[in-house]
């Protein structure tokens, strides 16, 4: 009888393999942390500022201030000539002269390119480019008129125009400027006019085409506060959107 045949040797249980702590190290690194994966995308705001359009009267003004105020975003109107005042180092009544004035024809053509032989108003006009553009970039921020909603980003402003009827924006200005409601009138006529011929010049656009404009509000049907509220309210809508915890 044949003895059975010596069954092999038993070969040693396989150790797992380790890796090198340099190639561990590096393979940790570029696993993300678990704060990192669960980080959602931070939204940014619709709206990074506020330019209006107004007629002469319609209480614009007063509305961009309950603005600033409500969303604590800087208002720029006056402020606007007081800074370019300073730039051109002139007063800031001679520069009320040039401000949303149209340049002509003949200066577009004969005067020299070079800042230091500007006429005023030249020099008005692009100090305006720049500080309105300065401005936008900061962003928070409500300019009034001067075609600022023309200059910076249409898809990060917010464009708006007030309007009011002619017999209550004459009122409007003759009781702020002592006068008599028919001088007042003509007043508002003559810096609308003056107005839109410097927004037709400078951006070849049409100040009265409700279509440039993503609100027209009228100050007068609705009452300076609630136009006030509609612009915050839009503002808003535009902004960071609001975590909603989800009912158990």
């Amino acid at each position: 009888m044949a003895s059975p045949e010596p069954s092999p040797p038993e070969r040693p249980a396989r150790l797992p393999r380790r890796w090198p702590s340099a190639l561990t190290r590096w393979w940790n690194r570029r696993l993300p942390k678990p704060s990192e994966a669960a980080a959602p995308p931070v939204p940014t705001p619709r709206f990074r500022n506020l330019c209006i359009s107004r007629e002469a009267g319609s209480g614009a003004g007063a509305i961009a201030r309950m603005v600033g105020a409500r969303l604590d975003w800087r208002v720029h109107d006056q402020e606007l000539l007081d800074a370019i005042a300073a730039r051109m180092e002139l007063a800031t009544e001679e520069v009320q002269a040039f401000d949303e004035l149209a340049p002509s024809v003949v200066q577009d053509w004969i005067l020299p390119l070079r800042e230091e032989h500007y006429a005023p108003q030249e020099a008005y006009l692009d100090h305006l480019a720049k500080l309105v553009e300065e401005i936008g970039k900061g962003g928070d921020a409500v300019l009034i008129g001067r075609g600022a909603g023309f200059l910076l980003p249409r898809e990060k402003t917010l464009s708006v125009r007030i309007v009011a009827p002619l017999k209550v924006r004459a009122a409007r200005l003759a009781e702020r400027l002592g006068v008599s409601v028919r001088t007042a009138r003509r007043a508002a006529i003559d810096l609308d006019r003056r107005r839109w011929h410097f927004v037709r010049t400078m951006y070849r656009v049409d100040a009265n085409d409700p279509h440039s404009y993503d609100l027209v509000l009228d100050s007068h049907s609705l009452g300076l506060p609630i136009a006030a509220e509609v612009i915050v309210r839009t503002i808003e809508a535009g902004g960071l959107p609001k975590v909603v915890t989800p009912t158990p």
